[in-house]
């Protein structure tokens, strides 16, 4: 092939570059459907058929280099090297004079390669066809039979992976629906294009295991809660377990890359950030990562938490501790308010009934803020006097 390149190519220079804009003349279609079927390879034949690149020049130049590829097919066929040289060996398999490839083999056989990403192994693959070891019209049997070269065992990481967590080993075909349903479903989910797309990125998913439903699941439990929220939730979580936006975007799609968020309690900790994001907007309260996942345990809700936060923040004097008052801390505030703890309502209680009592005894002291009726507010709820 090399051969004929060259030889066309100093043809071309001598007089075919002015063919361009002309019609080919036609070659003999029963030649170029013989030098397929010996040669395979299209590409440069094609080129003769179209005047075009390598393969331009006159009518009579084309038709030549044409002969040249049957013939070099007929000397492979008979035994002979890929240069139609002398070379008598090739019997010694006892079978090479029986070997003739299939009309377009190996345009078949890189284009398979290619949609499987082991283009790499081209050579390897075509040596095992010519010693007739697989079949071409059989992908999956071809394939398999390049399970053990290192290129196929990179392209398809996941399954060696799956093999050492003893989860069953994929077929190449399943491997790569797979992939493509994973980034189905992250494009769904409103991931860029690209983000996350190529085979190594899917490994981890799927060595681990991990099915689109489950991805699916992660994604809306999980990302759109950042993605949705507003930048004080973010601000939030950032604060509280160093979570970026990055980081869960990381989760989603490979839990082990992602921070502790993304551990079996990612819920709970997203739950508590949205209840401190609360405490902090609407009553000035700086809830700590642990006090706020306490508050996800005993089951407060996000609803349940922004009503309280939102009484704490009217309560007004009543937070600030008066002379000979027992003091009352930000958390215990929060719990009296949220009903989690009795000892922390009994505090908020007494300290509300004895400013009561001193409204009324001083004919209207200003420790509570005086209702728009009369009425005097003193966090829980209005007290008539």
């Amino acid at each position: 092939m090399s051969n004929v390149s060259n030889e066309m190519m100093l043809d071309g220079d001598a007089g075919g570059s002015d063919l361009s804009t002309q019609t080919p003349e036609a070659l003999d279609p029963a030649a170029v459907y013989e030098a397929r079927g010996y040669y395979g390879d299209e590409s440069y034949i094609n080129e003769l058929v179209g005047n075009t690149g390598v393969g331009s020049g006159t009518l009579k130049q084309r038709q030549d280099a044409l002969a040249i590829l049957i013939q070099q097919g007929k000397d492979r066929a008979a035994g002979g090297d890929d240069d139609g040289g002398d070379d008598d060996g090739g019997d010694d398999d006892g079978g090479g004079d029986e070997f003739s490839p299939a009309v377009g083999a190996k345009e078949i056989l890189r284009q398979a390669l290619a949609s499987y990403g082991l283009e790499s192994l081209y050579e390897f693959a075509y040596s095992l066809y010519a010693k007739q070891e697989i079949d071409i019209d059989e992908s999956n049997s071809f394939i398999f039979a390049l399970r053990e070269q290192e290129a196929y065992k990179k392209r398809f990481a996941g399954n060696e992976r799956r093999k050492s967590l003893g989860f069953k080993e994929l077929l190449p075909a399943t491997y790569i629906a797979l992939e493509k349903q994973y980034k189905d479903t992250l494009a769904a989910n409103g991931l860029p294009q690209g983000f996350y797309d190529s085979s190594e990125d899917f490994e981890r998913l799927i060595g681990g295991d991990v099915s689109v439903t489950e991805l699916n699941n992660r994604l809306k439990d999980a990302y759109s809660v950042v993605r949705d929220a507003s930048p004080s939730v973010k601000a939030k979580m950032a604060e509280l377990y160093g979570i970026t936006d990055g980081d869960l975007l990381a989760y989603v799609i490979d839990p082990e890359r992602a921070r502790d968020l993304m551990s079996p309690d990612y819920k709970r900790q997203a739950q508590a950030a949205l209840i401190a994001e609360n405490a902090q907007r609407l009553s000035k309260i700086n809830l700590g990562a642990a006090d706020a996942e306490q508050f996800v345990r005993q089951g407060i809700t996000t609803t349940e938490a922004e009503t309280a936060f939102a009484n704490i923040g009217q309560m007004g004097e009543l937070r600030r501790g008066g002379f000979g008052e027992e003091q009352i801390s930000d958390i215990d505030f929060a719990k009296a308010a949220l009903g989690t703890d009795a000892e922390a309502k009994r505090k908020v209680e007494e300290r509300k009934k004895r400013r009561i009592g001193d409204v009324s005894a001083s004919g209207g002291s200003a420790t509570l803020t005086q209702g728009e009726s009369g009425s005097l507010k003193s966090g829980y709820g209005q007290s008539n006097l």
